[in-house]
């Protein structure tokens, strides 16, 4: 396992976009494509035999491009959608049947859904099992955590749940919120803190601080192909991040292929 992940190991949070799809009216980032065969290309040699694809905040709740590429990659591929409490419950059979395991609120590209309505998508999709996803800014933690506690379905924090370099509020929020059985989260962007630091240093401080308390509900993600950033980081660095985060084979392992298959089955 030093040159490679661990066997069966997932990337748990990645995006496939297509140049030609519509974007909601409001994108905040731009669309491009970014197909399976790219993934694929990038991610050739390095052991991760499974996935989760993510919907991107610029399709909004229209998973043509989500579902078209997880018939492409297949059955050990799983995806997080992005849905509105009054969904279609014939879709959401359907969207379960392709693969779906969870509901994404994205709450930093705001606009498809409104963390109002976490609660009642909880019970939309409690019978299904699936987990409900959050990118919010660790700063908003505390005020939602009444809400957060009471979901009754996993709730999984996106990007190491967003904590600023320097607020200790942030992590103790995160920190607070992580004491809770349900939740989990993706130790996966760890630039998104970092933009001056290219060291990653805060992010793997806060991945060490959550494996230190519970290395049992945590995944890792790549966040392919980084929309978010300018320069695209290196596919080895990101490795890298999560084997010097986790310490020892044996936490690898548990957070690159045995948490995953818990979540995703």
């Amino acid at each position: 396992m030093t040159t490679n992940t661990a066997s069966g190991a997932w990337d748990c949070h990645f995006h496939i976009l297509d140049a030609a799809a519509p974007v909601v009216a409001n994108a905040v980032i731009a669309n491009r494509t970014a197909s399976c065969d790219d993934y694929r290309t990038v991610t050739a040699g390095i052991g991760l035999t499974r996935g989760v694809l993510v919907q991107p905040s610029l399709y909004g709740g229209d998973h043509t491009v989500l579902l078209r590429a997880l018939a492409e990659l297949g059955a050990d591929y799983r995806a997080t959608g992005v849905i509105t409490p009054d969904v279609d419950r014939d879709a959401l059979s359907a969207w379960h049947e392709a693969g779906m395991r969870g509901v994404r609120f994205n709450q930093v590209q705001a606009g498809a859904t409104q963390i109002a309505d976490m609660a009642k998508t909880a019970a939309l999709i409690r019978d299904l099992g699936w987990n409900l996803e959050l990118h919010l800014p660790a700063r908003e933690l505390s005020r939602h955590h009444e809400m957060l506690a009471d979901l009754g379905v996993p709730l999984v924090l996106n990007h190491l749940g967003r904590c600023r370099p320097g607020h200790g509020p942030d992590l103790e929020a995160l920190l607070r919120l992580y004491e809770l059985p349900h939740v989990w989260v993706k130790l996966s962007g760890p630039y998104h803190e970092d933009v001056d630091d290219l060291s990653w240093a805060h992010s793997l401080d806060v991945a060490k601080r959550l494996i230190a308390a519970d290395s049992s509900r945590l995944i890792w993600g790549s966040d392919w192909p980084h929309v978010t950033e300018s320069k695209s980081p290196d596919f080895s660095k990101l490795l890298s991040f999560i084997r010097t985060a986790a310490g020892d084979e044996t936490v690898l392992r548990r957070i690159m292929s045995e948490n995953p298959q818990t979540l995703y089955r």
